[in-house]
């Protein structure tokens, strides 16, 4: 069976992203291959953890991609403040040719495989683009562990997050897909009423709010528990209305939004304060500036960059989302050969983004590898990955074991397969999750 049939059949999709399923990553050519450690989020340790824990199986991992796509080079890119994770991968490389590490400064954001590719290589994604575009496969470290897996066989059913915030005992922990979140807030001992905590699923600059009663998903790198009443939190939750009406107030049109934006300083045409100007002034027609929505990454260097605290990746979201729904197609497509001639000297240091959200309290790079026990119930849900539902394959009722397929990739489309995180018996399937309880 080749690379490709075996990382699909396993479920396996992008960790540290969107979800891309990872055997149509793989189906190309390419002659570099990059394994993205740079956990460029504030406050996540799991990639740290899983460089440190699982060099072996990364580097078979990335052994494997390269040869599938043809390329000579690889690269694990990380930051040189992972001493750790450094000298694990150091020792495993050592008399593998054509394997190197990457070692990048501590700025965020570093981990977005586009920034990544570029200071790695020098190469510049096209507007709108993806990195094959310009001959490289950028791809998880997790990802590529679980690629090595799933030629033994391993289907993709746990795997590693980290658990910070409002808790006693932050740590990263290796749990089933399908964990409810309450159940690891739990673990990780709540310092403050739980009636009070609101959840980040991911980082707290491109993490998303999620209830308690949501699940861990494959692409679930963090959770980070806050209260109701953190500074971020009450940013996060200004309704949109609100904050366009605060835009068309008090947007001075400094360009200090444009200034701080990654993709801008990939010299792509992304100017956030046109967008801003042309959001005051309710323009029927989409201009330029409205339509580089489709450029934006979502980084959120905009709104940190902003001194009168308002959002143009908030309202560059709900542009790109409008146009989608209204069919258009992104009409950017420049293919930029250098970065901004200020690019290296515009970084922004992650300690700076943790003063600025108030979240010093809470980082700290030494959080202990965890393994814990399956939980008794997991809800695992069909859309995980990027592109169309997974299918459910089994019914209420059905006994199943920890690694068996209950959700196929959709034919035809793109998808990725989900399979059971435990074992036990399948007690509800509806559109949305499949939910087994375990055995007792």
């Amino acid at each position: 069976m080749s690379l490709v049939e075996t990382v699909k059949q396993a479920g396996v999709i992008g960790c540290g992203g969107a979800g891309f399923p990872t055997h149509v990553k793989i189906d190309t050519k390419a002659d570099v291959v990059i394994a993205n450690g740079a956990e460029c989020e504030p406050l996540l340790n799991s990639d740290q953890r899983v460089m440190e824990h699982y060099a072996d199986e990364l580097v078979e991992g990335l052994c494997m991609i390269m040869r599938q796509v043809g390329a000579a080079r690889g690269i694990i890119g990380l930051k040189k403040a992972y001493h750790g994770s450094i000298e694990a991968v150091s020792k495993r490389i050592d008399g593998i040719d054509g394997v190197e590490i990457g070692v990048l400064g501590n700025f965020y954001p570093s981990g977005d495989e586009q920034i990544l590719l570029t200071e790695l290589t020098g190469r510049i994604v096209p507007e709108g683009g993806i990195p094959p575009m310009v001959n490289a496969v950028v791809s998880n470290v997790l990802t590529m562990v679980q690629v090595a897996r799933a030629t033994k066989g391993q289907n993709v059913t746990h795997r590693e997050v980290t658990l910070v915030g409002e808790v006693k005992k932050p740590k990263v922990v290796v749990t089933a897909i399908g964990t409810p979140v309450r159940d690891l807030l739990n673990l990780a001992m709540p310092a403050i009423p739980i009636e009070d905590i609101v959840v980040i699923d991911g980082g707290p600059m491109m993490g998303k709010i999620v209830p308690l009663d949501a699940t861990v998903n494959k692409t679930t790198s963090g959770l980070i528990f806050l209260s109701k009443d953190h500074p971020l939190i009450q940013w996060w939750t200004i309704p949109m209305s609100a904050m366009v009406r605060r835009s068309a107030a008090a947007c001075c049109q400094c360009r200090d939004c444009t200034e701080a934006c990654s993709r801008y300083m990939q010299g792509h045409d992304i100017q956030p304060h046109l967008m801003m100007r042309s959001l005051a002034y309710q323009t029927d027609e989409p201009t330029k500036g409205m339509t580089a929505a489709f450029l934006c990454s979502q980084c959120g260097l905009c709104e940190f960059a902003c001194p009168m605290n308002l959002s143009p990746r908030r309202a560059y979201a709900e542009l790109a989302a409008k146009f989608r729904a209204g069919g258009m197609k992104n009409p950017h497509h420049n293919a930029p050969t250098k970065v901004h001639e200020f690019n290296q000297y515009r970084k922004i240091g992650k300690d700076r983004l943790i003063r600025r959200y108030q979240l010093t309290d809470y980082d700290t790079h030494s959080l202990t590898l965890t393994p814990i026990p399956d939980p008794p119930l997991v809800r695992l849900s069909l859309t995980q990955a990027f592109g169309a539902p997974s299918e459910p394959v089994v019914n209420p009722g059905d006994s199943v074991e920890c690694g068996q397929l209950i959700a196929k990739a959709p034919e035809g489309k793109l998808g990725a397969g989900l399979h059971a995180s435990i074992g036990g018996r399948v007690t509800a399937v509806d559109s949305d999750y499949i939910t087994i309880e375990g055995a007792r």
